[in-house]
């Protein structure tokens, strides 16, 4: 590696728009050289770079989760229910601490 400590300012600056330019173009070859690698292992599969894609998305689809049925239903308002799961609903947490008990809200 060069000693550049001895340039001046103007030939820092130089040498830094080269190295940036440098950079760019360094990146834009790996990623040429990436998309190319990627064609070339879907042809060899016998997909087209567009059906390779859609592959991987239908593979990466998640699962929808099962609806949760709620096991605790407000008394005064029957709109209002929680699951047990997950942090306590403010009305659940306001009639606990009046005194009334978790099993009293059971549906």
């Amino acid at each position: 590696m060069p000693d550049i400590s001895n340039l001046s300012v103007e030939e820092l600056k130089k040498l830094t728009a080269e190295a940036e330019a440098l950079i760019e173009s360094k990146k834009g070859q790996a990623v040429e050289d990436a998309y190319n690698e990627i064609v070339k292992i879907a042809e060899s599969v016998g997909y087209t770079l567009e059906q390779f894609i859609e592959y991987g998305s239908h593979k990466r689809k998640k699962t929808t989760r099962k609806a949760v049925e709620p096991r605790y239903r407000n008394k005064n308002n029957s709109a209002e229910t929680w699951t047990g799961r997950g942090k306590q609903p403010r009305w659940l947490v306001a009639e606990l601490e009046k005194g009334a008990k978790l099993e009293d809200f059971v549906i």
